[in-house]
């Protein structure tokens, strides 16, 4: 009956996507508001096979808000571990490199890319002491972002 329905979805240019789907997509986007790109969702509509290529996305969402919680915890254990307000970039790059952080691994300007999304005002994970070049830039601790 599966296939039928996945059939007729490919000839009437439809989405299949499955209940358990959507509801994980809901949840997603509850748990974490802005996380679901809608533009990036819409490049997953594959006439009879949406319900795959939605469950791919929302794992890569998944991916980078661990990705995102471990930098946060990785400036949090560094500021504690040192006893200081803040850290700069340099020393939290090489922390980054020699730390067993969860793919993709990210290169320098990926890196201070991302630490800077964490210190928008929009998220608030992160603070940013901004200096003369991205090396003497300085990252302190705001607030936990928890992955469930």
């Amino acid at each position: 009956m599966n296939i039928i329905l996945e059939n007729a979805a490919k000839i009437q240019d439809m989405d299949d996507i499955q209940p358990g789907t959507l509801e994980k997509l809901a949840k997603l986007q509850s748990q974490y508001p802005g996380a679901v790109d809608i533009f990036k969702l819409k490049d997953c509509q594959n006439p009879g096979e949406a319900d795959n290529a939605v469950e791919k996305y929302i794992e890569l969402v998944y991916s980078k808000l661990k990705l995102r919680s471990y930098l946060v915890q990785l400036v949090k254990h560094i500021l504690k571990k040192s006893n200081t307000e803040s850290v700069k970039f340099s020393e939290l790059q090489g922390y980054y490199a020699s730390a067993d952080a969860p793919p993709p691994f990210l290169n320098r300007e990926e890196l201070h890319g991302v630490l800077m999304e964490l210190c928008s005002p929009l998220t608030g994970y992160l603070g940013c002491d901004e200096g003369q070049d991205i090396d003497s830039d300085r990252f302190y601790y705001l607030r936990d972002l928890e992955v469930v």
